[in-house]
């Protein structure tokens, strides 16, 4: 295997975790495919131009695919495994500065219950408060992250649903709070059974 096919190979077990499934792999390519070729005609039939319509497809080829292979098995068992403490999942969720971005993908289609920056603005922090909670407390890890990522859809309906992308929610909590922080589908049994990944 040449060296750029392996660092790809490695690149794609670090996303999708090194013990997924064949079914794992197609599933992930699939929403992944399914969420960036939908998102940007639902923004362009919502008055989108090429731009905006070119993140919503950057921003669900995150999201859609993720929301999906975070609440995987394998992935959670990577996202797990020894050495990935509270720090690295907080870092995780900070990195997903995509309601900056949904935002931005909103300005001048319409108004809107809440300002743009504000409604940015709320929904990161829930993201981060919820993501310290669900970790702060691991032996409620799987009800808090379901109770957590409800709060989160809860939160989209009082401030608004973005216009140009009103999946945006539905993919955003589930991904990072239901799968990442808390691997709420999983046991504690299931997640201690991993191994010695190299």
């Amino acid at each position: 295997m040449s060296g750029a096919l392996a660092r790809l190979r490695r690149a794609w077990d670090e996303f999708v975790g090194p013990e997924a499934t064949p079914v794992n792999h197609v599933l992930t390519a699939a929403t992944t495919v399914a969420g960036a070729v939908t998102a940007p005609l639902v923004a362009r039939r919502r008055g989108a131009d090429r731009g905006r319509a070119a993140v919503a497809c950057v921003l669900a080829t995150d999201l859609a695919g993720g929301v999906y292979v975070n609440n995987t098995l394998a992935c959670a068992r990577w996202y797990e495994r020894p050495g990935q403490g509270n720090t690295t999942h907080l870092a995780f969720a900070a990195l997903h500065v995509h309601p900056a971005a949904v935002a931005w993908l909103d300005v001048g289609a319409g108004a809107r219950k809440v300002p743009g920056p504000a409604w940015a603005a709320a929904h990161y922090a829930y993201l981060m408060a919820a993501t310290v909670v669900v970790r702060r407390f691991p032996s409620g890890r799987r009800p808090l992250g379901v109770v957590l990522t409800a709060g989160g859809l809860v939160l989209d309906g009082l401030l608004g649903p973005s216009h140009r992308a009103p999946w945006f929610a539905w993919t955003f909590y589930p991904k990072l709070l239901m799968g990442h922080a808390g691997a709420s589908l999983w046991s504690d049994d299931a997640l201690r059974l991993v191994p010695e990944y190299t």
